[in-house]
């Protein structure tokens, strides 16, 4: 009989879609390994729970929860999950009831070792999928892969016997983009063409900032690769800012990103799981953080040489964007050594060394 392994996570236009999408990853390379997975996620507004049953997986619906004077008193990350954990933790028992599964994977900022305990006598053992590193948990087995100097961030916050798996050697990556990489490294001696991806939802609208930078005389003749999700709110406007460039191209909710970011010389995005992607393909970037936990990692990183970082969302403007290509475009050799580090930090094996430990 095959292991039966349950993934507890969320996508909306306020969390993002970076969650989701490297459980995917995790659960298609699982299920590759003859092992039946299943969804819980809540109906939140902005969900990708079609698309994760278009993958194949079932899933079961948790109730979304209009504004109520309840969830108006939940606070920080558990008005991300839209009730408090108890009852999320309540109402996922009961979707998964009679399962038996051998595994509860969870991916939730808003999810801690309260919920975790209540669902161990329904599970047999429980992974984490976390990069705060900023509440307890009660887990088999923790997985960060963020690159951050501090190895010993967890220590107060799990069982000693908690497996650890820490480090970009870990990063959940597509087949995808296994599937672009030659094994050499891109050389970078010009910028011809431009890759800019904010998030699915890209609720500050960096998109648009970063299109206005790039009408710039100085860069209008680079080529432009626009991608933004069905659940971006400001799809208009930047369907209007695409067309005003002469050479920019807008890709909305594509299955083709690997390919995108592979034929292209430098990227604009945010951090979090694409950071991984655009280093595995040899693709430098200049970043804006988007949330609290792309901070620590994404300076981590830049302090190390891997990324040109801006800084947070609402404090980076067109002008600064146009700077930072500029310098790009001034220094070649440093993209180049970009695209060099990043190649030996992440490779495509990330997946499988995930899920060889979950099969040990």
């Amino acid at each position: 009989m095959s292991q039966l392994i349950i993934i507890r996570t969320d996508a909306s236009q306020k969390i993002g879609s970076g969650h989701v999408m490297r459980c995917l990853t995790l659960a298609e390379s699982l299920r590759d390994s003859g092992v039946t997975i299943e969804f819980v996620t809540r109906d939140h507004p902005g969900n990708l729970n079609k698309y994760i049953i278009g993958k194949g997986f079932k899933a079961h619906l948790l109730p979304d929860r209009k504004i109520s004077k309840s969830q108006e008193s939940l606070a920080g990350y558990e008005q991300w999950l839209g009730v408090p954990q108890e009852v999320d933790a309540s109402q996922t028992i009961e979707a998964v009831e009679g399962k038996d599964s051998n595994w509860m994977i969870i991916d939730h900022y808003a999810l801690d070792h309260e919920w975790e305990k209540r669902l161990r006598p329904h599970t047999g053992k429980i992974m984490v999928i976390d990069d705060l590193a900023n509440r307890s948990h009660d887990c088999d087995l923790l997985l960060d892969q963020n690159y951050i100097h501090d190895q010993h961030r967890y220590d107060e916050l799990l069982f000693p016997n908690t497996l650890r798996l820490l480090g970009p050697s870990y990063a959940l990556l597509r087949k995808e983009f296994a599937a672009r990489n030659n094994g050499s490294v891109r050389s970078k001696h010009q910028i011809n063409r431009i890759f800019i991806f904010f998030g699915v939802s890209d609720l500050d609208n960096l998109t648009s900032t970063a299109i206005k930078a790039l009408k710039h005389p100085n860069l209008r003749h680079l080529l432009v690769d626009v991608v933004v999700g069905l659940a971006n709110p400001n799809i208009v406007e930047i369907k209007k800012q695409v067309a005003e460039h002469p050479h920019a191209q807008l890709h909305i909710q594509i299955e083709n990103i690997a390919e995108l970011m592979a034929n292209a010389d430098i990227a604009l995005g945010a951090g979090g799981s694409t950071t991984w992607e655009r280093m595995a393909l040899g693709l430098p970037s200049i970043v804006v953080t988007i949330a609290e936990n792309q901070i620590a990692s994404t300076s981590d990183l830049e302090q190390d040489g891997y990324l040109q970082w801006l800084g947070n969302g609402d404090q980076v403007d067109e002008h600064d964007i146009y700077g930072a290509i500029l310098r790009a475009i001034k220094n070649p050799h440093q993209l180049q050594e970009q695209a060099r580090k990043g190649q030996q930090l992440v490779d495509f094996k990330g997946s499988a060394r995930v899920c060889d430990k979950i099969e040990e």
